[in-house]
Order: C-alpha cells, then structure tokens, then sequence
C-alpha cells in the first residue's frame, strides 16, 4: 500500500499582504500594524504600485528584515515558503536604489544580482521587481532562451539582473557581462540551490564580485525556508561578520506556510489517480485550482491525460519546452484550466499564484 501525501490550502496563499483591510470597523491586527507602510521608508510612488498588486502593509518576514536590507547589511533570512520572501528584499532595494539614482547611462552594469535555482522562479522575482519600480531597468537571464535578446539588454544597461546560475556563468565566461560594480547580491531559495547542485557555479559567479576581506563587497542576502550547512560556509566566505540573521521557523518542522493542511491518505498505487479526482472534486470543486506533483515526467504526462482527473488538466515537465511551460502557467494563473500536474519545475512558482 502506498500512501498519498496531500498538501491543501485551506485558504488563498498570498504572497504579500493581498488582503483588503475590510470593513472600517474591523480590528487591525498585529501583523497589520507592525506591517504598516508608514513604518517603514517607502515613497508614495512604490506605495500606489504595491496597492496595485493588492499589497496593503508588509507580513511579518518583510517587516522584519526591511530596514536591515535598506540600511546595507548583510543578511540571512529564513521564512516558510510562501511568506512574501520575495518582496523582503525587491521593496528595500528598490527604495534604496531610487534613492540613489544617477546619470542612467547606456551600457551600465546591474547594481543588483539576484540568483535563483529554476527558469519559473527567476521569471517571477523579475515581475515581482518590474511591478513596483518604472524608474529601474530589471532583466531576466535564465536558460532556454536566445542569448541575443539578453546581449541587447546589456547593450542597452541594466540596474536589477535575475537570473539562474547556468546563464550568469555563461555570461561571464564570454566577457559580456560586468559584475564588478554590484552593490547587492541576493541568492534567493538557497536551500534549493545546494539541492540541484549549483553550489560551485554560484561560488564561482560570486568571486567576480567579491574579493578577498574588502569592505567594498556587495551587500550579500542569503533568502531561504531552511539553511544547509552550505548556507553558512557562503556566508563565512562572502558576508561580514556582523551580518544579521532573521529567522521566523527557529525549530519547527514545518517549513511551509501555515495555511497548508497537510494530509495522507492510504491508497493502492492502482487507485492513486482515481483517489486524487476524488480529492479535486471535494476540495476543489469545478471553480479551484489544484496542483499535483509526480516524481517522474512520465508520472506527470499520464496523470495529466488520466480520465480519472475528470478535469481540463495540463503537465509542466523538463521535456516541455521553455516557451510552452510559460505559456501553460499563463494558462493556470489564468484560470484557462484547472488542475497542473507537475515535477518540480513548477515547485518555486506554486509559492507565486
């Protein structure tokens, strides 16, 4: 007998503060006043694009780490997945970089490098930067895609750069892109990146731009649920001493965020696809959304066609290409389909609905 691991969000996961602030009357909680803007030094102008994005304070891990960001330490944050990472260190940075603005010359080299483990991530941290900043040029290099889209990116200058190990290396390796005047290095989802084995690739990326006891070394911030002991000999590498440590899991097994119900539902493996439709069906009903993950492509491609799903479902898989998996989560956010039956490719986008 196998067992059928579930993971149910038992309400909408948001990445920032999505939530409207209610009725005028409703009590405002802990987190919205620790979390409110005029906290912190956001201008008016970032402020009207995070109410864009439905964002309306700070949640607790962006509140938290803001003015260590902001004032240029270096910084080591742990948070559940799917607690608003991300907008931790694209808000602070943003201000600070608007604050800081010069001549914009053509050809200038990024001031920001954020690395990230998957293609589907780096996508996201970029529109989670171009969303709040019109001021700032954001590019995402990650591969799969054309290297002359990217080269005239570079021609043209870059202040924010997102992207994957991989393709930063091989941008460097050929000349093209200028790393030493980086003023802050972000590796966001750390954990992950040990797991996919790119830590000698991004030790390598960051010995262009640091060299060895200089207080001129970017500011370095490490973003991740859990910390490997990886995590630590970068930081004793490349971080100065007194960097900060934010954590918000401390000893708690559970790393993922705590509107996630966790279930396990005891099934023989030739039922496994029958239970799940049933599982859809109940918790989801025709109008939610649900994800599966399957260890193999192959899982993954026939759960997807099973007619047991008894839903509009698609598969995101390494074998699909780089231009249709885009277009395939487009679809899914968009509400075109309702069930995506993935590996992990889509694993750092589920925190991104």
């Amino acid at each position: 007998m196998d067992f059928l691991i579930l993971n149910l969000t038992v309400t909408p996961v948001k990445l920032a503060s999505e939530e409207s602030n209610g009725d005028i009357d409703q009590e405002i909680s802990v987190e919205q006043k620790e979390g409110a803007f005029s906290n912190f030094p956001i201008s008016e102008e970032t402020i009207k694009l995070l109410k864009g994005r439905g964002v309306t304070f700070l949640f607790p891990i962006q509140a938290k780490t803001f003015h260590h960001v902001y004032s240029g330490k270096d910084l080591i944050a742990q948070a559940r997945t799917g607690t608003g990472k991300t907008f931790s260190f694209a808000i602070p940075l943003i201000e600070k970089l608007h604050g800081e603005l010069q001549d914009r010359k053509r050809g200038r080299p990024p001031q920001v490098l954020v690395l990230a483990p998957t293609r589907e991530l780096a996508n996201q941290v970029s529109k989670d930067f171009s969303d709040i900043t019109k001021k700032l040029s954001v590019a995402c290099f990650y591969g799969g895609t054309p290297y002359g889209g990217q080269f005239e990116r570079m021609r043209n200058g870059i202040d924010i750069l997102v992207g994957t190990p991989g393709r930063i290396k091989d941008h460097i390796q050929s000349g093209k892109l200028d790393l030493t005047k980086l003023k802050h290095v972000v590796l966001d989802e750390v954990d992950q990146m040990l797991d996919m084995g790119f830590a000698d690739q991004v030790e390598e990326i960051l010995s262009v731009a640091y060299k060895k006891d200089s207080e001129d070394n970017p500011q370095t911030l490490l973003f991740s649920a859990t910390c490997p002991h990886w995590v630590f000999n970068v930081a004793k590498k490349y971080m100065k001493s007194t960097c900060e440590q934010v954590d918000l899991i401390g000893k708690k097994t559970q790393k993922t965020a705590i509107t996630v119900e966790h279930l396990a539902i005891k099934c023989h493996w030739t039922q496994r696809a029958a239970v799940i439709g049933d599982v859809i069906r109940v918790y989801s009903g025709h109008q939610g959304r649900t994800i599966i993950f399957c260890e193999t492509k192959k899982e993954a491609q026939e759960l997807s066609q099973n007619s047991a799903i008894k839903q509009d479902a698609q598969s995101l898989h390494g074998d699909i290409p780089q231009k249709q998996r885009e277009i395939t989560l487009k679809g899914f956010r968009n509400g075109s389909f309702g069930v995506l039956v993935a590996t992990n490719v889509a694993c750092t986008w589920v925190r991104h609905p």
